[in-house]
């Protein structure tokens, strides 16, 4: 029998045993559940909710700071400002006030950062935890006709990515394993490292660059890295890509601490990056705008027919085919290793 290990469920078995369970059929449902595309879409007179929930499970610290930011970048990414949030906190048994506050601190500080107002939620201590989950609920409004999905990648659409490859799993690794890390690169290293949680939002990336003009579609990757978020982006739109690892930007930061664990950055959780499907004579219109207003931005691959597959060329010029991998180096590093 099938078992699945840690992180995200693979996409063959949501297809077959979780988007087809849709509850009543609404009219006002603009777009549901499907590969890809990670917030909902409802109708509401003339604009439209834009609606999105995840969990925190993965991070030992910072996972109020990580849940308001992971959920914002998915409602950002359907050009709509985050208004609205609500979170579920579940504690193991035993769990002290000071705990609470601190979850809750980070929650406050990161929705403050980017206007969006804590409304409701849920906390309780729930049994068999060994450590705190946190659920968050994010929801954005956006004209009606100016939203943005990640299905609307054409063949011939420049592939353009935000800031670097990896940010948040780098932040993760340099919080939850300091001791470790320490002693392979440095306490000045880890420093910077931790400090990279300040570049996990998206928010500003995107909006920027939906009024730059000629984006078909955004993407967050996520779990799985740069690489599943590039193909999930693929699936949703039905195409293929041709993506260059040597135009991929990757911190120093990031490689060292990979090389620590012997990971792949490009697998590495990289929530702070964002994927933008554009038309190819506005891309670098796109770019420039985004680094006009301090947001590195490169294009690193570009759209072609799914005939093609989905090609990552390496630095010595060899190709790989990349295909689903929902499952997270940081699963794996947290399998062998204990956070300190």
């Amino acid at each position: 029998m099938r078992r699945f290990k840690t992180g995200k469920i693979p996409s063959d078995i949501l297809v077959r045993n979780v988007f087809r369970y849709r509850g009543s059929k609404d009219s006002s449902v603009v777009l549901g559940s499907s590969v890809g595309e990670d917030a909902a879409l409802v109708s509401l007179d003339s604009k439209v909710l834009v609606l999105k929930t995840d969990p925190v499970t993965g991070a030992a610290s910072d996972m109020g700071w990580l849940a308001v930011h992971i959920n914002a970048n998915d409602v950002a990414c359907r050009a709509a400002r985050p208004k609205w949030f609500l979170c579920d906190l579940l504690l193991p048994e035993n769990s002290k006030p000071s705990l609470v506050d601190e979850i809750m601190r980070q929650v406050d500080k990161a929705a403050k950062q980017i206007g969006v107002s804590i409304v409701g939620g849920h906390t309780e201590v729930t049994p068999g935890l060994t450590k705190p989950i946190l659920v968050g609920y994010m929801v954005g409004v956006v004209e009606r006709g100016k939203f943005v999905t990640s299905s609307g990648a054409k063949t011939g659409d420049y592939i353009i990515m935000t800031k670097s490859a990896g940010i948040e799993g780098t932040a993760v690794l340099a919080s939850d394993f300091p001791h470790k890390i320490r002693k392979e690169v440095g306490a000045k290293l880890v420093a910077r490292a931790r400090e990279l949680r300040h570049q996990l939002s998206v928010v500003n990336d995107a909006l920027i660059a939906v009024r730059a003009g000629g984006v078909h579609a955004m993407h967050d990757p996520t779990e799985g890295g740069l690489l599943q978020g590039a193909w999930e982006l693929a699936e949703a739109s039905k195409v293929g890509f041709l993506i260059y690892e040597s135009m991929i930007p990757i911190l120093p930061e990031t490689k060292r601490i990979c090389s620590v664990f012997g990971v792949s950055p490009l697998r590495l959780m990289s929530s702070g990056c964002l994927l933008i499907a554009g038309e190819k004579r506005k891309s670098s219109i796109i770019v420039q705008r985004l680094r006009r207003n301090g947001i590195p931005a490169q294009i690193i691959g570009r759209f072609v027919p799914r005939r093609k597959s989905r090609t990552l060329v390496r630095q010595n010029g060899t190709t790989v085919r990349i295909g689903p991998q929902e499952r997270d180096e940081l699963y794996r590093i947290l399998e062998t290793h204990r956070p300190t």
